[in-house]
């Protein structure tokens, strides 16, 4: 196979660079355009007691939820420009971008959109328990994206 756009999802944790290192590899490899990838999660909030039937709470909820999502936005623009940077130097076409909700469905529309070949993800080491209430992402991607997909686990120090 011959990958010419290279979808990378990472999240805020330990295990992106490892990620992000093994889709630069395949990127040289191939020749590939890079897409470097997050999703920022909304976290839900409180909106009230059920007896606030008229949503007093409601509008200053949805300002805090506003506040909190733009702090994250800043923070995502800045931690993904240290990989944009890193890969230029490496000579590798990169670019990014990031959406705020689901991590599965932006990875299946973004897919679509920017026509990847590949869609590289990590896995998280949880126990089968954890992943049946929480759900996997990577394991959402295997089944609904319509292209190749890597899934990348960090190996155990």
């Amino acid at each position: 196979m011959n990958y010419q756009k290279i979808l990378v999802s990472i999240d805020r944790t330990p295990q992106a660079e490892f990620v992000f290192n093994q889709s630069l590899q395949l990127a040289k490899l191939y020749e590939s355009q890079l897409k470097l990838f997050h999703c920022i999660s909304v976290s839900p909030m409180i909106l009230g007691s059920p007896g606030d039937l008229y949503g007093q709470r409601l509008n200053q909820v949805a300002q805090i939820q506003h506040e909190l999502i733009e702090k994250e936005i800043n923070e995502v623009s800045g931690w993904l420009a240290t990989f944009v940077s890193y890969a230029q130097q490496q000579g590798i076409s990169i670019e990014t971008e990031y959406q705020v909700g689901e991590a599965g469905y932006w990875i299946r529309e973004m897919t679509k959109k920017w026509g990847a070949d590949l869609v590289i993800v990590g896995r998280r080491n949880r126990s089968e328990l954890a992943e049946l209430f929480l759900g996997s992402v990577s394991n959402y991607v295997v089944h609904h994206v319509k292209c190749s997909v890597l899934i990348v686990q960090q190996p155990e120090d």
